[in-house]
């Protein structure tokens, strides 16, 4: 065996009789300076190693040394070994880093796939909710997943018209129109960040023609409220009862309402602390009287139907038989009268309180405009928030025509 010290000319023959004894060791070509034989435990490999420099002549610093295996000795032949560490060192010469990660694919070249992939990337870079794309990418699973391999400079506009079509038809006006807006949002960065402007045609989604939806703002008005809460109250689940409860009286979005765990509640504090909202922010949603002995009647609740669950509000998975968040807030007792509309119909309420308008967008985790978002501190606020929840809770129950002091 050749002295491990000192380079020694490379043969196939000499390579071929190098012992695996156990023990690393290394044998240096002197016809090629920085091309090497690696004998390790189990096996034998060819490597190089050199400095990568760059800069002006008069100005070159040392970057790193790049060290790279090219293959096996009984999977490759010498004499292409060779051949590749030299083309290798050519390139580090020129300053190129065989290592280095190849650059992201251009824009223009992203698949369907990669587009979602790339504005996921975005959103949580910007610190959106991981509900908002946990969404997002189950509309792309579901009405859209034949598209993920296909270039999204293939993507038509009378493909995006026939599919919005066919989505409303099968699964209704709402997700039809959400999941192209999700397709338009993810296309419009693809068109920002693309470096040849006119390599992807203008975004396809323009050419679909979206549903109409029910206005946004619809709530239940307060000569409702009675008959809603009468109908509430007959529900034959009481943890759904609770839930459908604490969504009027908190005005919760209602994806961050499914998605109260128990150890978020704190009594001591009168509030749910919840770390992170649509927002990107941490909330903590102030507790009425009335607010803690629903949520802790429904802590009572979750854990005798499901003892140990993370939620507030879980249920069963109908396709795992595992507990999970409840994943519906609709009920057909309650046809359009739950969800979003509640926390609409809280605001309602807060308003005709004329509760100060910068407490009503931090009760309801809203953005603060202007130079009042800059200054306004809502931790030192809660007191305030605090006292506006109580007289929220008390004209609420005052709607539904129950008394406040008998309220259990």
């Amino acid at each position: 065996m050749p002295d491990p010290t000192s380079p020694v000319l490379l043969t196939e023959a000499l390579v071929q009789s190098l012992s695996i004894t156990g023990e690393p060791y290394i044998v240096r070509d002197t016809a090629l300076p920085g091309f090497m034989v690696a004998v390790n435990k189990h096996s034998k490999s060819y490597k190089v190693q050199k400095d990568l420099w760059r800069g002006a002549m008069s100005h070159r610093r040392l970057v790193k040394t790049v060290r790279k295996t090219l293959g096996r000795t009984d999977k490759l032949p010498l004499k292409t070994a060779r051949r590749q560490a030299m083309i290798l060192f050519a390139n580090i010469d020129d300053g190129i880093d065989p290592n280095a990660k190849p650059e992201a694919t251009a824009a223009e070249m992203w698949t369907v796939k990669d587009m979602y992939e790339e504005y996921v990337a975005d959103l949580r870079a910007r610190e959106c909710s991981e509900v908002t794309v946990s969404n997002m990418l189950d509309r792309l699973d579901r009405y859209i997943p034949k598209w993920k391999k296909i270039p999204i400079a293939e993507i038509k506009r009378s493909m995006c018209r026939q599919r919005h079509r066919e989505i409303t038809t099968r699964h209704g006006k709402y997700v039809a129109n959400q999941t192209f807006r999700d397709f338009r949002a993810g296309y419009n960065l693809a068109l920002r960040v693309m470096d040849d402007v006119d390599a992807l045609p203008d975004n396809p989604v323009r050419a679909v023609t979206f549903n109409k939806e029910r206005a946004s703002g619809r709530l239940i008005m307060p000569d409702d409220l009675p008959d809603w809460w009468r109908r509430v109250e007959a529900l034959q689940n009481p943890l759904r009862k609770a839930m459908h409860e604490l969504a009027i009286f908190s005005g919760l979005r209602p994806g961050t309402l499914v998605s109260l765990e128990r150890e978020w509640l704190s009594l001591t504090e009168r509030a749910i602390i919840i770390p992170k909202m649509k927002t990107g922010r941490s909330f903590a949603l102030p507790l009425s009287d009335h607010m803690i002995t629903l949520v802790l009647r429904a802590a009572e609740i979750s854990e005798t139907l499901f003892p140990g669950a993370t939620w507030l509000f879980p249920s069963r998975s109908s396709k795992t038989g595992k507990v999970i968040a409840s994943q519906v807030w609709k009920e057909r007792t309650l046809p359009s009268e739950t969800g979003h509309i509640l926390r609409h119909t809280y605001r309602t309420v807060a308003q005709r309180l004329k509760i100060d308008p910068i407490d009503r967008r931090l009760l309801l985790d809203h953005k603060v405009p202007g130079i009042d978002g800059v200054y306004v501190h809502e931790k030192a606020l809660f007191d305030k928030l605090l006292e506006a929840q109580e007289m929220v809770s008390g004209e609420m129950l005052r709607l539904m025509g129950r008394d406040a002091s008998t309220v259990s």
